[in-house]
């Protein structure tokens, strides 16, 4: 779904012209070390419940390296507007093997085998304003509305294959899926709102943390939303600053007696940039 990248680049390219013409804004450009954790929950053929674990059954890497870019403006003092886009693409393979031999007879047994290639892309694109409410000389308190607009793509491939053992006698089938034989792709608007603060305790150390929130329930459908973060800055010097933090993000949503889960955390380090 290429749609997304050129909308994440024209809005981030947007904002960036208005930098140049401005003179005010920040770039910030990072990644963090994430630990994830996504399933989906719905009922099976036999109406009982059916949990599939991505890291777990499918074998999607649970630590990853997740890349982060952030421009923001800031004008009139108090009010900031923002767009930040990250990205998290996993693919694992698995082998699965079951043996076993026919009633009445010992002799003849059959292994079946299954390969199975998934593929689970999810891109964030976020956006918003801000509005500093309080302000000191050492501290900058605000609130923010905006909108996460997930990109999520999933994949299914894959063989299955088997042998009939009689007597000594082995042969063995073997079917290959042509191409993906489950692809899907979808889009994800999430608005949220959110609280954030900062402080500096001199000329080059200080503290920020923010929040974002959303939770809707309509006919039975719900899902909710939080993205937590926190940092220590330094300062370099005035266009420069360095910071390390930690980011937790969640998201779940419930319908149709099914529920998605997809969980992130991890430390963060980001360079940010003022002009």
């Amino acid at each position: 779904m290429k749609v997304k990248y050129w909308l994440s680049l024209t809005l981030i390219l947007s904002l960036s012209s208005s930098f140049c013409q401005a003179g005010e804004g920040q770039i910030r450009l990072g990644g963090f070390w994430s630990h994830t954790d996504s399933s989906i929950k719905t009922k099976g053929l036999n109406n009982r419940d059916f949990t599939l674990d991505f890291e777990d059954s499918l074998q999607l890497e649970e630590n990853q390296y997740l890349p982060f870019i952030e421009v923001g403006y800031k004008f009139k003092d108090r009010h900031y507007v923002y767009a930040d886009w990250r990205s998290l693409h996993r693919e694992a393979s698995v082998i699965s093997n079951y043996s076993y031999t026919l009633p009445n007879n010992p002799d003849k047994g059959i292994t079946a085998g299954a390969r199975v290639n998934s593929r689970l892309n999810i891109d964030i694109l976020r956006t918003g304003y801000a509005y500093s409410f309080y302000q000191t000389a050492s501290t900058e308190l605000g609130a923010s509305i905006g909108l996460h607009i997930m990109f999520i793509e999933t994949g299914f491939s894959g063989e299955i294959s088997a042998c009939f053992e009689d007597n000594g006698n082995i042969s063995c089938e073997e079917l290959a899926l042509d191409g993906e034989l489950v692809s899907e792709s979808t889009t994800a608007p999430l608005p949220d709102i959110g609280i954030w603060l900062e402080h500096k305790f001199n000329q080059h150390w200080g503290i920020s943390a923010a929040s974002q929130l959303f939770y809707l329930s309509i006919e039975g459908n719900d899902g909710y939303l939080a993205d937590v973060n926190a940092f220590v800055n330094y300062s370099i010097n005035k266009n420069w600053n360095v910071e390390l933090g930690y980011n937790y993000y969640l998201v779940e949503a419930n319908w149709k007696q099914t529920t998605l889960k997809y969980h992130y955390r991890g430390p963060m380090l980001n360079l940010a940039y003022t002009f």
